[in-house]
């Protein structure tokens, strides 16, 4: 990431009070509610992101001919997650990138 890049993101981090700038240094430190929103991001991405893309991008072969009402609940709640997100993708008009 070009220099630039970074110094316009630790600004907006600043902004929104997520971290702050070590006085007489070139360090940031993570401020509580950015402490907070890490740790979000971290959990929604080993609970939910990662499994959720393992089994999208390397699925089963055996998972494609099964039916609906063999899934296990935990395969049913994934699709649940997936079919929302792909709702709320096209709620807000996102498009894919190509």
């Amino acid at each position: 990431m070009p220099s630039g890049a970074l110094r316009y993101e630790l600004w907006k981090l600043r902004a929104k009070s997520l971290v702050e700038k070590l006085p007489h240094s070139r360090r940031y430190r993570l401020l509580p509610n950015g402490y907070r929103i890490c740790l979000l991001f971290l959990k929604l991405f080993h609970k939910i992101y990662a499994p959720l893309t393992a089994g999208l991008l390397h699925p089963y072969p055996g998972d494609r001919t099964m039916t609906a009402d063999r899934l296990h609940q935990l395969d049913k709640l994934y699709q649940s997650v997936a079919a929302a997100l792909d709702e709320l993708v096209a709620a807000v008009g996102l498009k894919f990138a190509a």
